[in-house]
């Protein structure tokens, strides 16, 4: 089984790869510490999958395994796992007991033609898709008919408070529930499952919020000086403090949908 990676991509495209991969390499040994939101989102992602898991699994931005126990748990016999960022795929290998077999795919994952699989998985990856279309379309002719997709992604109410604060333009796709489920049935999926949750976490002040983002590789990219830093955290903190911290709204969506067809099928 060979990868093929496309080669059409502007260069802003290939700057924001760029730049995804030194933040995420950067904050490899911080991510499971301050990934609380993440590793919560990786449970209830797993109670989308099927009892019994198809032969070949593959899991698209597998980072330091949060998602990726949940797989071996259920008895996964055959991983494929990706990740853009090649430390957060040491620091997996070195950190899980992975099956005999399991196959690595570094890269970006709108730009990997992957080999056939039985199901996709990803948790809280979507968001960071360029062109969200036309990467399922590829997702969708990976899969046997019956296979299985399931990921979560975060919604457009995600941070709004803290982006509307700084009037930050984040480089993800938040794309709406709606939005979403129109994208698979016109890919060819059949979705199962669209579920949304809101949240509100707290952090003692605006900093720790901003900290907590840099130490799992998600802080805006786009630089800020400092005195616009300064009024951010200000305008924030002013606006948004409660006697339990300031708080952030996140929006949080799980999907599992199948490739129409038969009925799923082990390959």
């Amino acid at each position: 089984m060979n990868a093929n990676h496309k080669t059409s991509r502007g260069r802003g495209e290939d700057e924001f790869e760029s730049s995804l991969i030194q933040s995420f390499s950067k904050h490899v040994r911080t991510y499971d510490k301050n990934a609380q939101l993440q590793k919560t989102m990786a449970e209830r992602l797993a109670a989308l999958l099927s009892p019994a898991l198809p032969a070949t699994v593959l899991e698209l931005g597998c980072g330091t395994g949060l998602f990726t126990r949940h797989l071996l748990a259920r008895g996964a016999e055959k991983l494929i796992l990706n990740d853009i960022a090649p430390a957060m795929i040491e620091y997996l290998k070195d950190h899980l007991d992975l099956p005999e077999g399991t196959r690595f795919l570094e890269g970006n994952a709108e730009r990997i033609e992957f080999p056939p699989a039985g199901l996709i998985a990803a948790n809280a990856v979507f968001q960071w898709f360029q062109n969200p279309e036309t990467t399922m379309e590829t997702l969708h002719r990976s899969l046997p008919e019956g296979g299985q997709i399931v990921f979560s992604t975060f919604g457009p109410e995600t941070l709004q408070e803290f982006r509307d604060s700084g009037g930050l333009e984040g480089p993800t796709h938040l794309l709406s529930l709606d939005k979403w489920k129109s994208l698979l049935t016109q890919c060819g999926f059949q979705w199962l499952a669209a579920e949304r949750e809101s949240r509100e976490i707290f952090f003692p002040g605006t900093r720790h919020l901003i900290r907590n983002l840099q130490q799992i590789g998600a802080a805006p990219l786009r630089m800020m000086k400092t005195g616009e830093l300064r009024r951010l955290i200000e305008t924030h903190d002013r606006n948004f403090s409660t006697p339990q911290g300031v708080y952030t709204h996140w929006e949080l969506y799980y999907f599992s949908a199948v490739k129409i067809g038969a009925e799923p099928r082990r390959i």
